[in-house]
């Protein structure tokens, strides 16, 4: 008798969860109605927005995991009033969100496993976390960790500095420097296209990631003691290898594992595209990264 096989049907949901200063910050969750394991959030990287994880997000979801997926304040549907996508008035807001945010998730899922999924910057976010709040979470999934970042120099670092100094506010281009040489032209085109993408971020924004989330990830991470599973792509131009390896050595926990994919980019197959994956991508290859993170969160 030939066996049957059974797959979830998957829920798309979208909303706002009001944050503790009245902010509506939004939303995407990838359900089904059975019923959860645990809960999955997780977190974009620079100029993205929570649609970078529908692939994942409706794979995760399909094996029992309740997933949802935030656009950071001044990101995405998120962005604040009176301000251009790519900035936000107060940085210590931004990192408060996700500790409201857990807050929601904890009240509406009670008793369940609650693990931060970081994308590039967004790992930096989680690893922050993490150190921070030791006993909100219950692991970590971080894909292309921004630690070491193409392009990131001290002489750019110098810049940022004096430029967030005297003309905080001022927006620029990410997509006109040093970050995106090397990049797959294609890729660029299809990030500038997407109506959500920040196509320009503000020094203050960018100063204060650097200063309190990228120069610390690696301190952070020598206070983690939670599961850390780390997915990074050999032939990602953006966030380099080095950094997903010094990352590995300097987290405190004893359970942590690093998958390393040799042909992957930065976006993973497309796994973490703003559009619909390219024909050009193994479907086989992305299935194979999602089968990897839904693994070690059944065996946590």
């Amino acid at each position: 008798m030939k066996e049957k096989v059974f797959v979830m049907n998957v829920e798309d949901v979208q909303g706002y969860l009001k944050m503790t200063d009245g902010f509506n910050l939004f939303y995407r969750c990838w359900r089904t109605g059975a019923e959860i394991k645990s809960v999955v959030v997780c977190i974009h990287g620079v100029g993205d927005h929570s649609g970078r994880f529908k692939v994942i997000g409706s794979k995760l979801a399909a094996d029992g995991n309740q997933v949802y997926a935030l656009d950071l304040r001044g990101f995405g549907n998120s962005q604040e009033e009176g301000l251009p996508r790519g900035d936000t008035r107060d940085f210590k807001r931004h990192l408060q969100d996700m500790d409201d945010t857990i807050a929601h998730i904890r009240i509406k899922h009670p008793n369940k496993k609650i693990y931060v999924f970081g994308f590039s910057l967004g790992g930096c976010y989680a690893i922050w976390y993490a150190a921070n709040h030791p006993n909100s979470l219950d692991g970590l999934v971080l894909a292309a960790p921004a630690i070491v970042v193409r392009g990131s120099t001290w002489k750019t670092s110098i810049a940022l500095f004096l430029a967030n100094l005297f003309a905080p506010r001022r927006m620029y281009d990410p997509y006109s420097s040093s970050l995106v040489e090397g990049r797959d032209p294609e890729d660029i085109k299809i990030a500038l296209q997407d109506p959500l993408e920040a196509k320009k971020l503000s020094f203050r924004y960018s100063a204060n990631v650097k200063k309190t989330l990228v120069d610390k990830a690696l301190e952070n991470a020598s206070h983690i003691q939670k599961p850390t599973l780390i997915l990074q792509g050999e032939a990602d131009v953006t966030a380099l290898p080095r950094g997903a390896e010094r990352l590995y050595k300097s987290l405190r926990t004893k359970d942590k594992s690093i998958q390393t994919f040799p042909d992957a980019t930065h976006w993973f197959y497309d796994t973490f595209s703003p559009a619909m994956p390219r024909a050009k991508y193994d479907p086989a290859k992305r299935e194979h990264l999602s089968s990897i993170v839904k693994d070690w969160l059944r065996t946590r």
